[in-house]
């Protein structure tokens, strides 16, 4: 979560300044506080992660008017794959009935920073989310958490059984965590009754009710405020591209 926060709180900053110049520029203090307000990431973590981006190639360091000022520039690469990732997450809402993407949107990656722009939950927002769904909280704060509630509700789309069969290896390797990591996540989500061990070395996984609830209750929230977001985006998008075919 830290990892994605900074990635998005970078893009944020970006196309705040992109659509309205007259707030700050991106610049490392300012994606140090915003990531310290909206998720509390340490500046720190903030500063190798934003080092690790630059060798990427999401993100450059430019000269601004101010030679003592360093800004942070979001590259076409890093703005493709946000738009990649966006797309994953609108595509879903078209057989639901509550977006349907164009194609102008799918083939415009800065469509994405529109998003983002709009995209800005207020810390306060965030902590109440986290609080209306602990039991999502209790994966999304943890490295690999979310990753492995993933993994284990796919296998239950699958088989429409709530035991479903589970590979702490293989998810550990695939999502770039210790094994440790997932054994800890898994009696920590047991102690907590969302999870049961049916096998050893938890080959397969009982799911609670409690569980499938809280996520149906945790999608049903997001998918809407998500499509929300996006309806006032692509309005907000229409507008822009108007104002600059104008000018």
């Amino acid at each position: 979560m830290p990892r994605h926060a900074i990635f998005g709180c970078a893009l944020h900053i970006h196309a705040r300044h992109l659509f309205d110049p007259a707030s700050p520029p991106p610049t490392l203090t300012c994606l140090q506080k915003l990531s310290a307000d909206y998720r509390s990431v340490s500046p720190g973590r903030v500063a190798a992660q934003t080092l690790l981006l630059r060798k990427l190639g999401f993100l450059e360091a430019r000269a601004g008017s101010d030679r003592r000022q360093r800004l942070l520039q979001p590259t076409e690469k890093m703005v493709r794959e946000d738009h990649r990732w966006l797309m994953a997450q609108l595509a879903p809402l078209g057989p639901l009935g509550l977006f349907h993407l164009t194609e102008d949107e799918r083939a415009t990656p800065e469509f994405v920073l529109a998003f983002r722009f709009h995209w800005a939950v207020a810390p306060v927002e965030a902590a109440d989310f986290l609080e209306r769904h602990p039991t999502i909280a209790f994966f999304v704060m943890r490295d690999g958490g979310f990753s492995m509630l993933l993994e284990l509700l796919r296998e239950w789309q699958k088989t429409g059984s709530a035991q479903v069969a589970f590979d702490v290896m293989e998810t550990a390797s695939a999502f770039c965590v210790s094994k440790s990591q997932i054994w800890n996540l898994l009696h920590g989500a047991e102690a907590q009754g969302l999870l049961n061990t049916e096998a050893p070395a938890w080959r397969q996984v009982s799911l609670s009710d409690r569980l499938l609830a809280d996520v149906d209750a945790w999608f049903t929230e997001m998918t809407i405020e998500l499509a929300a977001v996006a309806t006032r985006t692509r309005l907000f998008w229409v507008d822009h591209r108007q104002k600059v075919i104008r000018t």
